[in-house]
């Protein structure tokens, strides 16, 4: 087995890691107050911003990449969907179950934070495309796409901000919406008008960070904001998506390395982290089984296949857990270590799971 067998596509159009996620996080624990100290918590509170511009730009690649996969595998899609709604169904409710079972000592709802838990178990990373041998493999893009439904339901268990004065899920789901929609109308604008390269990478910059600042603001998901106006550059006329890809692949990458870094050193592993860790991973693994198994009856592929290509995490997970803990950071710090956490233990024991082929 070769290093090769860890590198797994983090989200719809990431490209793959030179490390495994597992290893950006341990740094970030090194780095963190847990150890070195070097990343404090007053840093920590300094990269909040740069950590929701990050969440943003996971969200506009994952969004360039939507648009086209689902108009060319519609079918895959909905298998995804239910891959991921039946993972979340299951994961959700077996922690509220136990949540309420212990009175665990929480200050936020527990139907929130088990609905957290259930999107970040539902999302998964994409085996490698050389290992599966067709880049169109229906078990390949199951598990790119299982990350749609987790990006729109986690959006609806942030409480928005106080400064917007409306309350409730629906109304952050529709605020991230909007948000996504007009960030992406102001830089089609922008980059439809530049012809030069230096000129239009800096439109790209403002633009993400226009996003990211507008979701932090308000209190809602940049991730979904991100990925609404994904789509809208793809779908819109012109060629402002070929020109918002290439300046994106040019800084997107690091700044999803900074944030799993930076999730890294937020960890801190209390009796409640560890509650949560032990479920999580029992019944994750269970979600994805019958999620597999679900899908499995619309899409063509086998359910022993995609099991095991549905067992990597990916980033979005850990993604989820960062953004639930910058608005809710009492109990989302043992969110995001438990997810994280999980995600270290699944992304080592992928590729042993993986159909031989794959291992090779």
């Amino acid at each position: 087995m070769t290093v090769s067998a860890w590198r797994t596509r983090a989200a719809l159009g990431l490209p793959p890691g030179l490390l495994p996620l597992g290893a950006y996080l341990g740094i970030g624990v090194l780095l963190g107050p847990q150890v070195l100290n070097v990343v404090t918590e007053d840093v920590g509170a300094h990269l909040d911003a740069v950590v929701s511009i990050a969440l943003g730009t996971l969200g506009v690649v994952a969004g360039l990449a939507l648009a086209p996969s689902a108009r060319r595998a519609g079918r895959l899609l909905a298998a995804a969907s239910i891959e991921s709604g039946v993972t979340t169904a299951i994961v959700a409710s077996a922690l509220l179950t136990l949540l309420q079972a212990w009175h665990a000592p929480v200050t936020s709802s527990a139907w929130a934070i088990a609905l957290v838990l259930g999107t970040a178990a539902a999302a998964s990373a994409a085996g490698p495309v050389d290992a599966i041998g067709d880049p169109d493999h229906a078990a390949h893009g199951v598990a790119d796409l299982d990350d749609v439904l987790p990006i729109l339901v986690a959006a609806a268990t942030l409480p928005t901000a106080p400064v917007l004065g409306v309350p409730g899920p629906a109304f952050g789901v529709l605020a991230a919406i909007a948000i996504g929609a007009i960030v992406a109308g102001i830089g089609w604008l922008l980059f439809e008008a530049s012809n030069a390269p230096g000129e239009r990478a800096v439109f790209v910059i403002g633009a993400v960070a226009m996003l990211g600042g507008a979701c932090a603001y308000a209190g809602v998901s940049p991730l979904l904001a991100g990925l609404v106006c994904g789509v809208c550059w793809r779908v819109m006329p012109g060629r402002a998506d070929v020109l918002i890809a290439s300046d994106l692949r040019k800084f997107h990458h690091p700044l999803v390395l900074l944030l799993l870094i930076e999730a890294g050193a937020q960890l801190a592993f209390s009796q409640l982290a560890v509650w949560l860790f032990a479920a999580f991973m029992v019944f994750r693994m269970s979600g994805k089984i019958a999620g597999g198994w679900a899908a499995a009856r619309v899409a063509p592929v086998s359910g022993d296949v995609l099991g095991a290509y549905l067992v990597s995490p990916g980033v979005i997970g850990v993604a989820i857990a960062r953004n639930y803990q910058q608005v809710w950071p009492s109990d989302g710090t043992a969110i995001l270590s438990a997810v994280a956490a999980a995600a270290v233990v699944f992304e080592t024991i992928a590729p042993a799971v993986r159909p031989r082929g794959a291992r090779e």
